[in-house]
């Protein structure tokens, strides 16, 4: 590559995108071309195709993917496979048809047979079957190989295959339940450290061994490869030697500075025994690791503590959704035709609204907000609805759910919750066998700015249900609940085997530092007034949801009366 090259980095948001930008940049190329998801989705063949037309790079890094780990491969095994396979097909074909000089796709090594002699090599590609939970995103990540070997013996090109192993770094995301196991430990310890815990369970022995790279050496492979001719397409990039998982959380412990004790929950399955690379072919080629396992992870704490300083931690709990074009021109087309209005009550207080996907009921109301409690059963989902003219912030209390809009899928686990800013189509499935639970918070409290699209149910033209939807008389057998706004401090949990929802009132700021205790992993919403850090910046504002991490070491004050949520979900 030369400085000026036209240089295309497909996920240059994610962590090993960001650092092939910022290597990129650091040697001198300014020439580079990035998208966000949603200027290019890739798994768009039209938008790929007026790109790549558009723009003409000459060298693609195809950093571009969507990961998870073990939860998330398991579960949303459909996704992974056709997302991940969509992408690829439309951009390496984009990348032949407009003659990119060279390209370098990201693999894993998943791809790889679970049962393969250790360390894997190359060649031992489709000699037996791979590791069942990631099945899917190991068999797309196949495909991608394939097409990179195709291409190149039938058209000529230069296509190149990296296949790291465990990779981690800055920008990590730190979600316990769908990152990586580094990040996962990492986080683990430092949230035991910070809330003077005396242990740290980890599951499994703690014999199973991995092979962990530092970010940055599979970038400095990647510029390697794409600067030097080469005689394979396909390279292993590993450090060359493998950590147990035993070994891996002494050397987070002590980089992250943790003075209790490491408990292993042997009940729990450990996984493969060994699962390493052999990566010869690129050392041959005269390119080896160079960080060590102890350096690597200081780095990456060290990133952490920034993240956490800023308040910019990656994780999945809490997304922020605004109205899109479809969603506008939707609701403009709908605001023509005129919805069935039902007689309502004059209070939801002490009703339960049935539904044909489960039941709901309010929970807490003032003039500013509603919470309602949602149960949807299994394979159940809302309406694709919108609220024009209100706020919405869904907290999944229990089991896992799909929420979608005109533009967008998330896939939620207890304790995950979605802001819905006004004008959002969305709606919400239940994946669970048991169904889930669910708040939603409203702000302000109305229901007649209701606008439903599809509905399996005949909805599709009515408001919110009428009284004739409703049940007084046996609420408790729905696990009725309610919380009453006070002029005075109060704290009232509700607590189930799966979720503990406890509403809190602050009359005063001495109130507040007094008595205002959060942990981690909590999700927190104000129903009324705002919290501030000690610069004096909102942290927590009416009708958000946010997860307790953003602030749980900061200085925190209030101005006025504070009503809150605080929600923990046993996941």
């Amino acid at each position: 590559m030369e400085k000026k090259s036209k240089i295309y980095v497909a996920g240059h948001n994610g962590m090993l995108g960001s650092a092939i930008l910022g290597k990129l940049y650091s040697e001198g190329y300014r020439n580079i071309l990035v998208r966000t998801h949603s200027q290019l989705d890739l798994s768009d063949q039209s938008q790929v195709k007026l790109f790549f037309e558009k723009e003409k790079p000459e060298y693609v890094f195809f950093a571009a993917a969507k990961v998870g780990g073990i939860f998330a491969n398991n579960t949303y095994r459909a996704d992974f496979i056709y997302e991940n396979t969509m992408m690829q097909c439309n951009v390496l074909h984009q990348a032949f048809l407009n003659e990119v000089k060279k390209l370098i796709f990201y693999s894993c090594a998943d791809i790889y047979p679970k049962n393969c002699p250790q360390p894997a090599k190359e060649e031992y590609l489709l000699t037996g079957p791979v590791e069942s939970t990631c099945e899917p995103f190991a068999v797309s990540k196949i495909s991608g190989v394939k097409i990179c070997e195709s291409y190149n013996r039938q058209y000529g090109t230069q296509f190149l295959v990296v296949v790291p192993p465990n990779i981690y770094g800055p920008n990590e995301n730190y979600d316990i339940m769908n990152s990586q196991v580094l990040p996962s430990l990492l986080r683990n310890f430092h949230e035991a450290k910070v809330s003077n815990q005396d242990k740290v369970i980890i599951w499994g022995t703690g014999r199973p061994v991995r092979d962990f790279i530092f970010v940055n050496d599979v970038v400095d492979a990647s510029l390697y490869l794409m600067n030097n001719k080469t005689g394979d397409f396909l390279y292993n990039v590993g450090t060359g030697k493998g950590s147990s998982i035993k070994e891996l959380a002494k050397v987070i412990k002590k980089a992250v500075g943790f003075t209790g004790d490491i408990v292993y929950d042997t009940a729990k399955p450990d996984g493969v025994a060994k699962k390493l690379l052999d990566s010869s072919r690129i050392n041959k080629l005269g390119w080896e690791c160079r960080t060590e396992l102890s350096r690597g992870v200081e780095l990456t704490y060290g990133s952490f503590l920034e993240q956490v300083k800023k308040k910019e931690i990656r994780t999945t709990g809490v997304s922020r959704v605004k109205s899109c074009q479809k969603d506008k021109k939707v609701i403009n087309a709908r605001s023509k035709k005129s919805t069935a209005s039902l007689t309502q009550p004059d209070s939801y207080s002490n009703k339960v609204v049935l539904k044909p996907w489960g039941y709901e009921f309010l929970v807490f109301e003032n003039e500013s907000i509603a919470v309602w409690f949602l149960h949807l059963g299994q394979d159940h989902s809302t309406s694709m609805h919108c609220h024009r003219n209100k706020k919405t912030s869904l907290v999944l209390l229990s089991g896992k759910a799909m929420n979608n809009t005109l533009d967008h899928r998330r896939y939620l686990k207890g304790g995950d919750a979605v802001i819905l800013e006004k004008g959002v189509f969305h709606s919400t499935k239940a994946l669970s066998k048991e169904g889930i639970d669910l708040l939603e918070i409203e702000s302000p409290p109305i229901k007649t700015d209701l606008l439903r699209l599809q509905d399996k149910y005949g909805r599709e033209y009515y408001g919110y249900e009428g009284i004739g939807e409703m049940e007084t008389i046996n609420i408790n057998g729905y696990n009725y609940f309610n919380f009453t706004e006070l002029e005075k401090h109060v704290s009232c949990p509700v607590e189930t085997d799966s979720y503990t929802i406890i509403f809190e009132v602050f009359t005063n700021n001495r109130e507040f530092k007094k008595g205002f205790k959060t942990k981690s992993g909590e999700i927190c919403v104000s129903l009324r007034g705002s919290i501030y850090d000690g610069k004096g910046n909102v942290v927590l504002s009416l009708g958000d949801a946010q997860k307790s991490e953003t602030f749980i070491n900061d200085v925190l004050s209030i101005k006025e009366k504070l009503v809150l949520l605080r929600i923990k979900s046993q996941v």
